[in-house]
């Protein structure tokens, strides 16, 4: 077993850079010791058919959110809350990105299945969202007609 076939778990305070080749060599405290081999690993490894672009832990999806939540907050102040008409399309565009880009994820069926869960929920919103301008257009063509008729009372 090679030391590229093993991702080892640094602390803040084993953190230094990696140079370019990967010819780095682990410390002798993370030296890995012999275990079971799962299968390649997905970053740090030569194969680039299958990397990570992100790599982080809970708090950095933390972070994703205050970033993904202070942008549209920001947005909705600009456009006096106009932005939130768009929202829909963001599944949608997102989904076919992923959909697209299925073959180069880490797992690519969970890829494609979170993407076409973000396309039917943001067509489902528009149908939905659409419906309702239907129906208030026909609430108004009902309450003229009423009015003309003179059966609302």
């Amino acid at each position: 077993m090679s030391t590229e076939d093993h991702i080892v778990d640094l602390g803040p305070e084993d953190a230094r850079p990696v140079s370019p080749s990967g010819s780095e060599e682990l410390p002798e405290e993370a030296q890995p010791t012999q275990q079971p081999h799962i299968g390649p690993a997905l970053c740090g490894s030569r194969d680039d058919t299958a990397r990570a672009s992100f790599i982080g832990n809970a708090y950095d999806l933390a972070a994703l959110g205050a970033l993904g939540s202070g942008v549209l907050a920001l947005l909705s102040c600009v456009t006096c809350n106009m932005v939130y008409y768009c929202l829909p399309l963001l599944p949608i565009a997102l989904g076919i990105v992923g959909l697209v880009a299925a073959e180069q994820s880490v797992n690519a069926r969970r890829t494609r299945i979170w993407s076409w869960i973000g396309v039917a929920a943001g067509i489902l919103i528009i149908l939905v969202m659409l419906a309702a301008v239907v129906l208030y257009f026909i609430f108004i063509a009902l309450m003229l007609y009423m009015g003309y008729t003179d059966k609302l009372d």
